[in-house]
């Protein structure tokens, strides 16, 4: 068996232009690119899917809704000794030595915090200056720099056995800078034609890959806005656009993505760019990948989409393909000046409305975040602690599946002020990622000193909330009715989430004074509210019999009340 159900049942040999058996790196600028490991396979014809006799594979989650990503970029979390270091290490956009054995010794760390899913950064095997792993050169080998094919399974073997799932980010859309165009010009070229690739070839493994016909060739994206080069090309600054329309370069890629959950039993993979991919290979991808993962005894393995988009739309539309899960990068849009107090909490009900209408039944399998390795940071400079908690409050107990960011859960900021979009005048990276591990170099005064340290404030808080989230089903599984959110500026936010016979009420105040809250609620006789946040508080609001709720919500303030067991409905009646 060669691969799977479905799959042809010959793949052809390798394409052999005048070209190189294995990758030229000579183009490259910068540190030498080590060598793939022993072992590592050029092509695909010396592979197979097939099922190791006797092996078992980890099972998948019932319900991902359930789980808490976090997310880290490897290069960033933790480095080990001999450091695979290039350039400067207090400049974030060398590489600086994170690597899967420091990550591997540090998810219990993770499992600590409570979290339950681990989102890796891409480990496919980059060019120089590639630290973050989104430009590939070998799309079946693990970067040397990052560890080998064994110390990647040692890492998702250590997280099962600490009851943790792995997702692997898969870079599909496009290779690093594998081939020069034979013009010399990377400029947008336009639709009519494909470009023709320079005489040096293409220097890409597995070799299968090694073909003009498997890559776009449109030029490079100089307008984000244009339809034909958000789909058809290059990521700047020259990372080369896979033909994802081709069918034969979609049976390629799908074979690439279920050899790497053959190989490392992962529980999902993210999916990067997928806006710029072809919708029929999504569907393709998912179907194929999924199906796979069956074959192995993982019966709800994840496909989980990012399309950075603001339209939720468009978001939404992707679940058509048959991914598990997409980033909510539009609820995130939206929420942001709330968030911080620059807005209205009356934005997040209405962020929260239009997600509801475009997503529908969709909407708890949305990602959330306040931040992660493409966005600022969401604390800023000169922002009180307290905003990040009631933030953090948000992340974990809306709904949808709440994503951590490495660092969050310890303060980290950002220097910049902006809540705009990232750009090229502004970016979020570097600034965004820097060293976890108490060696590092690229840190500033909020990421300074030991990373892991889990007598911080904000690990301290976050761990809670999460407690309370995997103690209350519905703050897990329940449908949300925002129930008042402050029209005028900033101030209260509350909704309900419920689930069967639970319910609990979230009361969040983005403002940094007191604020009164008065909530027509239809509260179960004899069943007062307890803050299961701070239950000795005179936070057994209501009392027996139905009748309104008041309360005083301090600056900052975050209560999720609870009924007392036996009492468990809460029915809000009117806003």
């Amino acid at each position: 068996m060669r691969a799977g159900q479905g799959w042809p049942d010959e793949l052809p040999h390798a394409y052999s232009p005048p070209m190189i058996e294995s990758p030229d790196l000579s183009r490259d600028t910068g540190p030498p690119v080590p060598a793939p490991e022993a072992g590592a396979p050029e092509s695909i014809a010396a592979t197979s899917l097939e099922k190791p006799a006797g092996r078992r594979y980890h099972p998948s989650p019932e319900d991902w809704r359930a789980e808490i990503f976090y997310s880290i970029v490897t290069d960033r979390f933790q480095a080990t000794e001999p450091i695979a270091a290039e350039g400067d290490l207090a400049d974030g956009t060398s590489r600086h030595g994170g690597d899967l054995r420091g990550l591997t010794s540090r998810l219990g760390y993770i499992r600590d915090l409570g979290a339950t899913t681990v989102q890796l950064s891409p480990v496919a095997l980059n060019g120089s200056g590639a630290y973050h792993g989104y430009a590939p050169r070998h799309f079946m080998a693990v970067d040397p720099r990052l560890g080998t094919l064994a110390e990647l399974r040692r890492t998702v073997d250590t997280a099962h056995r600490l009851g943790l799932r792995v997702v692997l980010d898969l870079v599909l859309n496009h290779a690093g800078p594998v081939f020069d165009y034979a013009d010399g010009s990377n400029a947008w070229k336009g639709t009519r034609e494909a470009a023709d690739v320079a005489a040096n070839g293409i220097a890409i493994l597995p070799l299968e890959l090694a073909s003009p016909r498997h890559f776009s060739r449109r030029g490079v994206i100089d307008d984000w806005d244009d339809t034909d080069q958000e789909t058809q090309g290059d990521f700047p600054p020259d990372y080369r656009r896979l033909a994802t329309e081709n069918p034969r370069t979609r049976e390629l890629l799908q074979y690439i993505a279920c050899w790497w959950i053959k190989e490392t039993d992962i529980d999902g993979v993210r999916l990067d760019a997928i806006r710029h991919m072809d919708r029929t290979f999504i569907r393709d991808l998912s179907s194929a990948v999924k199906d796979y993962a069956r074959s192995l005894g993982k019966t709800n393995f994840a496909v989980i989409g990012e399309h950075a988009s603001s339209d939720n739309t468009l978001i939404a539309s992707c679940f058509e393909s048959g991914v598990s899960a997409m980033y909510n990068y539009g609820e995130y849009r939206r929420q942001n000046r709330a968030l911080h107090g620059r807005g209205p909490a009356r934005l997040l009900e209405h962020s929260f409305e239009n997600a509801a209408k475009a997503f529908g039944g969709d909407h708890g399998s949305t990602v959330r975040f306040i931040d992660n390795h493409d966005v600022y940071r969401f604390l800023r400079d000169g922002e009180p602690l307290e905003r990040l908690r009631v933030a953090l409050a948000f992340l974990l107990f809306s709904l949808g599946i709440p994503m951590l960011y490495y660092g969050t859960e310890r303060g980290f900021r950002q220097a910049s002020g902006s809540l705009d979009p990232e750009n090229l005048a502004d970016p979020a990276d570097p600034g965004n990622r820097e060293d976890m591990f108490p060696e590092g170099k690229f840190v500033s005064a909020s990421s300074s000193g030991d990373g892991f340290d889990r007598s911080s404030p904000v690990f301290g808080w976050t761990r809670r909330l999460i407690e309370i989230r995997r103690r209350y089903a519905a703050l897990r599984f329940g449908e949300q009715e925002v129930v008042f959110s402050d029209p005028s500026g900033p101030g209260n936010y509350a909704f309900v989430r419920r689930h069967g016979e639970g319910s609990a009420l979230v009361v969040l105040n983005t403002a940094d004074r007191a604020r009164r809250l008065d909530l027509s609620a239809g509260v179960e006789p004899g069943g007062p509210l307890v803050d299961v946040l701070d239950p000795s508080a005179p936070a057994q609001v209501g009392g027996p019999g139905d009748g309104p709720l008041s309360m005083t919500v301090p600056p900052f303030g975050v209560s999720v009340l609870v009924q007392d067991p036996g009492h468990r409905k809460l029915r809000p009646e009117a806003k």
